[in-house]
């Protein structure tokens, strides 16, 4: 938490706690750049003090600051995701000759990554928590 940040600042307000539902509402279908860019947007029109907030401060709050599960729970996954299709990118080698090769280690981490999200995925409460808003 910061003294900088408005949504810390000033979290119980009715602003605030509205801006929080809206984070979570739709963190399983909305990246948080676009949740911020929407945010700032309202924010800095029907919030007198929110004068020089902008999307740069909400994504600090959005990634950084709240710890709500269901905000966790979402940037994992999508960082899992990122992860997975980097070393899928990745897996493959081209050689001097111009032969490819599959590099073992980065398919071995790949499947672990592709294990931890089909986990994520089964749990069903996880499941409800996440997709409860789409």
């Amino acid at each position: 938490m910061s003294d900088g940040c408005f949504l810390c600042r000033f979290n119980n307000t009715s602003h605030a706690k509205l801006a929080q539902a809206f984070i979570t509402d739709n963190a399983g279908c909305m990246t948080t750049h676009e949740m911020a860019a929407d945010l700032a947007a309202d924010l800095t029109v029907s919030v007198p003090d929110a004068v020089g907030i902008d999307r740069a401060m909400i994504l600090i709050h959005i990634e950084e600051h709240s710890l709500n599960p269901n905000l966790r729970l979402s940037l994992m996954l999508r960082n899992l995701f990122k992860l997975s299709d980097s070393l899928l990118l990745n897996m493959n080698k081209v050689d001097e000759s111009g032969n490819t090769t599959v590099d073992a280690k980065l398919v071995e981490t790949y499947l672990k990554v592709q294990t931890q999200i089909m986990t994520i995925y089964k749990q069903n409460e996880l499941n409800k928590l996440l997709f409860a808003g789409t």
